[in-house]
């Protein structure tokens, strides 16, 4: 556990610029949907009333969340973006820890990562439009509320289990960018999209192909969530576990675009 706990601490220690910068783009990225709702979107209402303010909220909400996730993916596929470089991946590769210990702590500093710059930034950005509605005297709403109550959640139309599949879909496409980011070894979020574009429409393809609409789990949407939360949780475990199978061959000399 000491040398588990050293790994993450070298990982926070030298991602910390990378962190802090991060935080500081998408905090510029919430404000400037805010600046950009205010003066240029929403010249349509004569006078700033509390349902103008409301549907601002509404509106950052929206691009707030579309944001988020991207750069969740950003992060995901440039996780080793430094150690792409031959020196930087000699002295990773010659750290004194087994390759799950690096992985895991990885790993982990990219969850801080996420919830750092992609969602405290957020609420920040939101505190900070807060205060200057109170100061120049509008009604004032949060758009954080907004964004909690835009994302999906369990309702009389919405099974739990139609959520939880949502949710699964979401991390199943992180899962995708993770092992792009230790596949590539160029180009990282760029070429992952590609194949993904690729490769979702040739899925969607095929099950069209089959006639999957047709097929009899449609009448009965309860296993059809099943078979689906089946499929999504499967392919989360299988890019997982390639990431850390492909991070494990890593080698000093690999081909100019992929660690192989």
């Amino acid at each position: 556990m000491t040398r588990f706990g050293h790994v993450l601490k070298l990982d926070f220690t030298e991602g910390r610029k990378a962190m802090m910068w991060g935080a500081v783009c998408m905090l510029l990225l919430y404000l400037f949907f805010f600046w950009f709702a205010w003066n240029i979107g929403m010249h349509s209402y004569n006078e700033i009333v509390d349902f103008y303010v409301q549907h601002i909220c509404e509106a950052v909400a929206g691009f707030s969340m579309m944001a988020m996730y991207i750069y969740f993916l950003i992060t995901a596929s440039t996780l080793y973006r430094g150690e792409q470089k031959k020196q930087q991946r000699i002295a990773w590769l010659m750290l004194p820890a087994t390759n799950l210990e690096k992985f895991l702590s990885r790993w982990i500093y990219m969850l801080v990562f996420m919830l750092v710059g992609g969602v405290l930034t957020i609420f920040l950005a939101d505190c900070i439009h807060m205060i200057w509605l109170q100061i120049a005297g509008h009604p004032v709403h949060s758009m954080a509320k907004a964004l909690v109550q835009n994302l999906p959640h369990a309702n009389k139309y919405n099974p739990l289990i139609e959520i939880v599949n949502i949710y699964l879909a979401f991390v199943v496409i992180h899962s995708i960018f993770l092992l792009g980011g230790v596949f590539f070894k160029k180009f990282h979020f760029i070429a992952t999209s590609l194949l993904f574009a690729i490769g979702f429409s040739l899925f969607f393809a095929t099950l069209n192909s089959l006639g999957y609409r047709d097929t009899p789990t449609q009448s009965d949407p309860t296993l059809s969530y099943i078979i689906w939360m089946c499929i999504h949780i499967g392919i989360i475990a299988v890019c997982t576990w390639l990431a850390y199978r492909l991070f494990c061959r890593w080698q000093v000399v690999t081909h100019k675009f992929a660690n192989v």
